[in-house]
This record gives C-alpha cells, structure tokens and sequence, in this order.
C-alpha cells in the first residue's frame, strides 16, 4: 500500500515543484514553458502501451498503474500552473 502511495505523491509532488520551479524562473515572461512539464506524461503513455503489448499476468492492470502515474503528473501540473497563475493575478 505504501509503494502505492508513494507512486502516487512521487510524481505528484516532482511535477508540482518542476511547475512551480519553472512558474518563478519564468514570471510573467515565457507562459508557454509552463507546458514542460506536461511532457513528463509521455513518460507512462509510452511504458503503459509498452506492458500492454508484453502481455504477461497482469496485462490489464500495468497500464492502469501507469495511467495514476500520469493522472498524478497531470494534477502535479494542474496545481502547479493555478498556483503560478493566481501569483500572476496579484498587483
């Protein structure tokens, strides 16, 4: 259970700090490297088509392993691009 949660928060918190990182380097100048991070989702998009492909015992729960993998990253951006957007908003 705990390795679960650990790939769960792992690339939750990694994307929300790169995000962030990227949000304050960056200021109000190149919006669009903001995007970056989301190329960390082809990362679990190319392992789950990869395990699928394998077969094995598990062929149908792999891919879903990968997709929280993604769906984590995903939230990690998501959270990061609302935290430097709502820093953007204030005078």
């Amino acid at each position: 259970m705990e390795i679960l949660a650990l790939m769960f928060w792992g690339p939750l918190v990694g994307t929300l700090a790169l995000t962030l990182l990227i949000g304050h380097l960056t200021k109000r100048r190149f919006r669009r490297l903001a995007l970056l991070p989301l190329g960390l989702l082809l990362i679990p998009l190319v392992e789950g088509i990869h395990e699928w492909r394998a077969g094995g015992l598990f062929r149908e729960l792999v891919p879903l392993l990968w997709g929280m993998i993604g769906g984590a990253i995903f939230l990690g951006w998501l959270a990061g691009w609302k935290f430097c957007r709502g820093k953007e908003r204030v005078p």
